[in-house]
């Protein structure tokens, strides 16, 4: 019975290619929490932006509603004038 003696250069070989991997899946999972924050910053950015423009957008309704029914009245005051002349 005899024992196997490994092969250190390719225990070596094997460590080196074991730490690369791991190095790899690192620096992935780094990028992606990278670009996860960054998605939520976007994301946040883009709401507020809309938020604003919504509100300004309801603001400006407001004011066309507001001019239409102020000519409404201007224009009912003078077909009024122009009926009793």
């Amino acid at each position: 019975m005899s024992l196997e003696i490994p092969d250190s250069r390719e225990d070596a070989r094997i460590d080196r290619e074991h730490e690369r991997e791991q190095l790899k899946h690192l620096k992935d999972h780094v990028g992606d929490e990278m670009r996860a924050a960054k998605d939520r910053e976007e994301r946040a950015k883009d709401k507020a932006t809309h938020e604003l423009k919504d509100k300004i957008g309801y603001e400006e309704k407001g004011e066309r509603r507001q001019e239409d029914m102020t000519d409404a009245a201007l224009k009912e005051t003078a077909n009024t004038i122009l009926r009793e002349e």
